[in-house]
């Protein structure tokens, strides 16, 4: 706290330029910051012509992570020759199965621009009429001639996969022939030691695709995960409350900096918008901030709730009514038995831990979510009755001492439900108060 407000001592000028943020867009390579771990492990990959599979919520960076591994600065800081590679980024969201090679071999083309003999190899294949993995090894092949190699950066990876809808039908099995021809390619060919790929999804590759065929080979185990965590305290102080950094975050003199950090849990886009906020906005308070943060948390949780399983759901609403005592914006819920419920999906606890979306103060055997306005969003998820648990554990009949959950009534009017056959006003009664209760 000291060394961030010995930098704001320092700020004299009222009018010196303001920072610019990328709260909406990737971050430019040149001023990309943090994931120093990451670039190292994909820089080893890259290396060996090996596979990485990074995986990640909406807002973390991955974007601007691919396109900062496209440009040279990524590899004269790490004293590689850039001219090895042919680099090509594509977003896999403008693609479909059939025509990925041929977007892919058109950029590859303009990547060779100054190499004759390599367009016409890509020519010869983008004029046939079907683009066989085979032509793809004939392409490859001619760049290891060259002494290089193709690094494809696929960024939205997990749209090629299609919808679960797709998975249940003999689309599925034309996905499933890409990815296996794509691992084949990647392992199995000579061709392979002159190919690289990086791909980015929002969950790890083998919860996003379609089942494996009896007796067939897994079509991701070629990849190494590499999860995208939310910036370590390090990263921010050194990164966005340095004076020096192209994305020093001035606060306000109001507004406390732990209330900034509480905020935003150290998610990458959550801190370019707490930038972008305060160096656009005038004045800024903290319920404005929290406003500006929430608006746009609400674009991007949509895509990091679906990207949570189900019981992952279920755990973050227990953290959300267990941390809260039961009583959540007007609404009571049971706390019994969560303790054990945590005990029992310790394993999940970890995986959310892992993601950086919790931490736990162990003393207490307690789970914080590590962003307020995180928090905030999962609330709303509760109120739309999307956590199944959460729902059920909702009070709905609170008479002196006794407390009725709704899972607690739904049991109760299964069991009661057959009298009601032979007793005309009792079903009567039931539905009545099913209605009331039930909504």
């Amino acid at each position: 706290m000291e060394s961030y407000s010995q930098a704001k001592s320092q700020i004299v000028d009222p009018i010196m330029p303001r920072n610019e943020f990328y709260p909406d867009k990737p971050v430019p390579p040149g001023k990309f910051v943090c994931r120093t771990s990451e670039l190292s492990t994909i820089f080893d990959k890259i290396n060996s012509r090996d596979h990485v599979a990074i995986h990640d919520s909406s807002g973390m960076g991955k974007t601007s992570l691919l396109q900062y591994i496209e440009d040279p600065k990524f590899w004269e800081e790490r004293r590689l020759d850039f001219s090895e590679a042919l680099i090509v980024y594509h977003n896999c969201e403008v693609s479909t199965i059939d025509s990925f090679w041929q977007e892919v071999l058109t950029k590859l083309r303009n990547k060779a621009e100054d190499d004759a003999s390599l367009q016409g190899k890509i020519d010869d294949v983008l004029n046939l009429e079907t683009i066989e993995i085979t032509d793809i090894r004939q392409v490859l092949k001619e760049i290891g001639k060259k002494g290089k190699f193709l690094l494809l950066l696929l960024d939205d990876y997990h749209v090629i996969f299609g919808t679960q809808e797709e998975h249940d039908s003999k689309k599925s099995r034309e996905i499933l022939n890409f990815l296996s021809e794509l691992r084949n390619l990647a392992v199995h060919s000579t061709e392979g030691q002159y190919f690289s790929t990086i791909v980015a999804t929002f969950q790890k590759l083998h919860e996003l695709g379609p089942e494996i065929t009896r007796g067939g080979s897994p079509w991701y185990n070629h990849y190494a995960y590499l999860a995208l965590k939310p910036f370590s305290q390090d990263d921010i102080e050194n990164h966005f409350f340095n004076l020096d950094s192209h994305f020093f975050i001035s606060i306000p003199e109001d507004i406390q900096k732990e209330e900034v950090l509480e905020m935003t849990g150290g998610h990458p886009g959550l801190l370019q918008c707490t930038g972008d906020v305060f160096s656009t906005c005038d004045p800024v308070d903290v319920n404005t901030l929290n406003k500006k943060l929430k608006d746009y948390a609400d674009k991007i949780f949509k895509h990091i709730w679906k990207s949570f399983e189900e019981n992952e759901q279920k755990i973050l609403g227990l953290i959300l009514i267990y941390n809260s005592k039961g009583e959540f914006r007007g609404n009571s819920y049971s706390i019994a038995g969560i303790e054990k419920e945590f005990i029992r999906n310790s394993s999940i606890l970890n995986g959310l831990k892992e993601k950086g979306f919790i931490n736990q103060v162990k003393q207490l055997n307690k789970y914080n979510l590590t962003s307020s306005v995180m928090k905030d969003c999962i609330g709303d998820q509760l109120e739309e009755k999307n956590v199944s648990d959460a729902k059920n554990r909702k009070i709905v009949i609170n008479l002196f001492i006794i407390k009725i959950t709704l899972g607690q009534w739904k049991q109760f009017k299964e069991k009661i439900q057959p009298l009601t056959n032979f007793i005309p006003p009792l079903a009567k009664l039931l539905n009545l108060i099913a209605n009331k209760i039930e909504g």
